[in-house]
């Protein structure tokens, strides 16, 4: 966890004195109803000495792509738009489904009927600054539009954890690793509502650990204060792409994975 601990002080050593002008803390707690879609393939050796390729399994064959019920907290400090941001989630995706494969997956055999314990930690942290601001009218009310754009720096470790029903055979597909992204924001806000856009592309720039090649993370809320509260309630929409290579108990692997489902949850000010 070194290298999130040296972003998160480069990130607050790096705002703006304007953002920071008259700074908020926003507490966003939030239910995340994800699913985890995609394939992955895995070497075996069914034979000592004779490690071969195979072709990829669908997460479905291992009881998932469907949506799991798990928490997160996110925590804004700046002028409630831009400014610093760290999300924290946490996803634990058991399954009573089982599937069969179609090609040998590290232990695994084919045939073999499987199923799957799917567990994530996700650190991200980052910082945004806010670069134009457009005010114009709907309805005979305010409409303000604001851009911000900066970067934000992932810390994920997810764990497949794959057995036969029988529970005789596992093997554990492990991407673990630190990714940073370029990031921007827009916000379009009107009376008491407002939505949110986060998108964030990670351009091969991996500084440690399994992920690779280009990632993409995009956000979508729509969110309504109360009036005169410091209480917001919101609901929203996450894909998260997380593709993966490496090594898992001496096979080789790649992953290509898309974490997307939806968010409900409020936000506190203070």
């Amino acid at each position: 966890m070194r290298a999130p601990a040296v972003l998160a002080f480069a990130v607050f050593a790096g705002c703006s004195s304007t953002t920071f002008a008259e700074p908020r803390i926003l507490v966003s707690p939030y239910l995340a109803l994800y699913q985890l879609r995609g394939d992955a393939s895995m070497q075996s050796e069914p034979t000592p000495g004779n490690v071969q390729n195979n072709a990829p399994q669908s997460m479905r064959t291992f009881g998932h792509e469907r949506h799991k019920e798990d928490i997160g907290v996110r925590a804004d400090i700046g002028d409630g738009f831009a400014g610093a941001r760290i999300d924290w989630c946490q996803l634990d995706m058991n399954t009573s489904h089982t599937g069969v494969l179609d090609a040998d997956w590290g232990n695994l055999r084919t045939s073999d009927v499987v199923r799957a314990k799917v567990s994530m930690d996700e650190l991200r942290i980052g910082w945004l600054e806010s670069i134009g601001t457009v005010r114009t009218q709907w309805r005979d009310q305010p409409l303000t539009v604001r851009l911000a754009a900066g970067g934000v720096l992932a810390h994920r470790d997810l764990d497949v954890n794959a057995r036969t029903d029988d529970g005789l055979f596992t093997q554990n597909l492990e991407i673990e690793g630190d990714t940073v992204y370029a990031a921007v924001r827009m916000r379009a806000s009107w009376r008491d509502y407002a939505i949110d856009l986060d998108y964030a592309i990670c351009p091969d720039l991996e500084l440690r650990g399994a992920f690779d090649g280009v990632l993409q993370d995009l956000e979508l809320r729509g969110s309504w204060t109360m009036p005169l509260q410091d209480v917001t309630f919101f609901a929203g929409y996450r894909l998260s792409t997380l593709e993966g290579r490496g090594n898992a108990n001496g096979f080789g692997y790649v992953a290509d994975f898309t974490l997307d489902g939806f968010q409900l949850g409020l936000s506190v000010t203070f």
